[in-house]
């Protein structure tokens, strides 16, 4: 059995200077083509679909555009539902041969209408099978879920991994593909060591 020395105070005292450190930080402004491109296709109404690695800092970039646009953000894991979710779910009325079976939208969705306004972030796209990806072709086109339409104050952003680094990843329906702008998502060496060095 091995046994450690106990640290000395001076090596403690080393320990809390460097720790001391790594808690100063400053922050300096820097261009981020990727994030003005992000904001460019939001405030002009367009579905963005951003494609990157797991961890590369998609949601972190969404929640602070969300932030700087005093957006409220909702985030909708797209692997995890069903295509009733995006499609509605139809609720049996009194008499269904005179007023039809209604279909009913998620909770999500009925907030994103009282707000009027929003983010709507559509999360692990590349998760969802084939059937919920059909489902959300209505949501991204038409802006419908069941019988409720999003109001012309939410937008649409969705994030996917590529196939080979998603969890259980399928590949994207090419209809609902060609609904979104395509953007890349990719990380700066530079930002990351800076970052790291309390910067």
């Amino acid at each position: 059995m091995m046994t450690c020395a106990p640290a000395s105070p001076a090596q403690l005292d080393v320990a809390g200077d460097l720790l001391a450190l790594l808690r100063d930080t400053t922050t300096e402004p820097r261009p981020d083509i990727q994030l003005e491109a992000l904001t460019l296709a939001v405030a002009a109404d367009l579905p963005v679909l951003l494609w990157g690695e797991p961890g590369i800092g998609k949601t972190a970039a969404l929640t602070q555009l969300a932030t700087a646009l005093d957006l409220p953000l909702t985030t909708v894991i797209a692997s995890v539902h069903e295509p009733s979710d995006f499609s509605g779910l139809p609720v049996v009325g009194d008499d269904p041969a005179e007023q039809g079976v209604p279909m009913a939208p998620p909770d999500w969705a009925v907030r994103l209408v009282r707000a009027g306004r929003g983010l709507l972030f559509l999360d692990e796209l590349s998760t969802a099978p084939p059937a919920v990806q059909a489902a959300l072709l209505r949501l991204v086109l038409e802006r419908r879920i069941g019988a409720l339409r999003l109001p012309p104050g939410v937008r649409i952003v969705a994030a996917a991994n590529p196939r080979s680094s998603a969890a259980d990843g399928w590949e994207l329906s090419p209809p609902l593909a060609n609904r979104f702008v395509h953007l890349q998502w990719t990380h700066d060496q530079d930002v990351v060591v800076r970052g790291l060095g309390g910067t």
